[in-house]
């Protein structure tokens, strides 16, 4: 089931298929915005042994934050964490604080489906 849910500057959408979850994060994300994503991820960390996929493509600006909230949800979910098709904010912010290979990065959501892990 698709669940999309709005903060006032980040809309966040869940997949679920089989045992993937997928969320994909659009807008502004922050200290005031990011708890959605924050419990989305720890859903998906209860949910199933397949990867957990998060959509950053659609991120407009990203504080540490997000990574913050990347790091604590890679702690209870591992390998099963992947990125897919990070944002330049993103990925600059990623590279910036070198958290390349740290989190598991894919070009995009197939990618990340299909792929095991991949650092940049």
């Amino acid at each position: 089931m698709d669940t999309p849910i709005t903060d006032q500057r980040m809309f966040l959408v869940t997949y679920h298929s089989a045992d993937t979850v997928v969320l994909a994060v659009h807008g502004e994300v922050d200290l005031d915005s990011t708890q959605p994503l924050r419990l989305a991820l720890d859903e998906a960390a209860r949910y199933g042994a397949g990867p957990v996929v998060v959509d950053l493509s659609g991120v407009l600006f990203a504080d540490t934050t997000i990574v913050n909230t990347l790091l604590r949800a890679r702690s209870g979910l591992g390998e099963r964490l992947r990125l897919a098709a990070p944002s330049w904010p993103v990925l600059r912010l990623l590279r910036i604080l070198g958290m390349g290979s740290v989190f598991a990065i894919h070009t995009g959501r197939a990618a990340a489906l299909r792929d095991g892990p991949v650092h940049v």
